[in-house]
């Protein structure tokens, strides 16, 4: 329901799959807001499966729109090992951009 015209361009210049995934996020807006031309069975079926769909359909709008946003596959997938991004040494400057180094900053604790 924010800025309708915009979301109206984006549905004209997607592909396919992106197109599809608007339009089911646009029909969840209607369901939400009372204007949805499904039966009531259907919004039950619909209210079951859209907490699985929805984060995939985000990354689908965000890889058509703002791929520079979307990045890389996580590493730390579901039944994967956590694989931590590398460590400032003790004598590098702080993450925090502090100007201490970072034994003395946030690697103190």
């Amino acid at each position: 329901g924010l800025r309708p015209d915009a979301w109206s361009n984006l549905l004209d210049v997607a592909d396919e799959e992106t197109q599809a995934t608007l339009i089911f996020m646009m029909a969840l807006q209607d369901i939400s807001t009372g204007n949805s031309k499904f039966t009531e069975e259907e919004i039950d079926e619909i209210d079951l499966e859209a907490p699985d769909l929805i984060p995939g359909c985000v990354m689908t709008i965000l890889h058509q729109f703002r791929p520079e946003l979307a990045g890389q596959a996580p590493a730390n997938l579901p039944g994967q090992p956590f694989q931590a991004g590398p460590r400032p040494g003790r004598n590098d400057p702080c993450t925090c951009r502090s100007g201490r180094k970072y034994k003395q900053c946030c690697g103190r604790n």
